[in-house]
């Protein structure tokens, strides 16, 4: 796949707006007492009382409408039926693939759910092809990028490298920060990662479960870009960060030399 899109996905709301989140707040905080207005969302819960809402994460704190969310600062990918993702291929055997996916679950590629399906294929009943029961589309060591097809407690995720943007990414670097702060990365509108990609000339892809490829045209760009997504990461909880990335980048492409 040579697909160099900047993200795969808009469903990227927590960080949409910086004047919401500004106040980190830890497990047992109250977060409010009026819960009559309020209700408590992601990360939170009602004490025994039931007269205010605590904080279950360290995290940001968030209100979006009526619900008072806390968006953890770290924490494992939750794999989500419909979420695309970057995968590793770690190991494999004559009918399924085991993939990294940066959860606490490896997920799982059956060789069916590699193969775009054309035509009909005849009459019911009709043999599945060679290529539909073995797994030599793939190695080990190869980088994906993935749609979670199921997802639940009983059973390991399963992925599906059929449609838009999916499959096999060549060459490029990934990278891999706590997924919570992805949004961060790609900003209000997608405005930190369009700023990122332009200044740094590199391509970028962006995915939920943390993990970011990127390919720029030479390595001293690439590793401003790395550098660049770390310093979101760790300044992901305050305001005003997209107008001092670009300060940032634009004061180290002087000092390095690079245009």
């Amino acid at each position: 796949m040579e697909n160099d899109e900047e993200s795969i996905d808009d469903d990227f709301e927590d960080y949409e707006d910086e004047e919401v989140i500004r106040e980190v707040v830890v497990p047992g905080e109250v977060l409010s007492e009026d819960v009559t207005n309020f209700l408590p969302g992601r990360g939170t819960i009602l004490n025994k009382e039931r007269n205010k809402i605590i904080s279950l994460n360290i995290g940001l704190k968030q209100i979006k409408k009526n619900y008072i969310n806390v968006i953890p600062l770290r924490g494992f990918y939750t794999p989500r039926p419909g979420d695309k993702i970057i995968a590793l291929v770690i190991d494999k055997n004559p009918v399924k693939y085991k993939c990294d996916i940066n959860a606490k679950d490896f997920g799982q590629l059956k060789p069916k759910n590699t193969i775009k399906k054309g035509k009909a294929r005849g009459f019911r009943g009709e043999r599945p092809s060679r290529e539909e029961l073995d797994t030599e589309k793939f190695d080990i060591g190869d980088i994906l990028v993935v749609k979670v097809l199921s997802a639940d407690r009983l059973n390991k995720p399963e992925l599906t490298t059929v449609g838009k943007y999916l499959g096999k990414k060549s060459g490029g670097i990934i990278i891999t920060i706590d997924p919570p702060k992805i949004p961060r990365v790609i900003g209000r509108n997608g405005s930190m990662i369009k700023m990122l990609k332009n200044l740094t000339k590199c391509n970028i892809f962006v995915t939920q479960n943390g993990r970011i490829w990127l390919k720029g045209e030479d390595i001293a760009h690439e590793r401003l870009l790395i550098e660049s997504v770390k310093k979101i990461a760790s300044e992901a909880h305050t305001i005003g960060l997209t107008d001092r990335m670009q300060e940032y980048i634009i004061n180290e492409k002087k000092n390095r030399g690079i245009e």
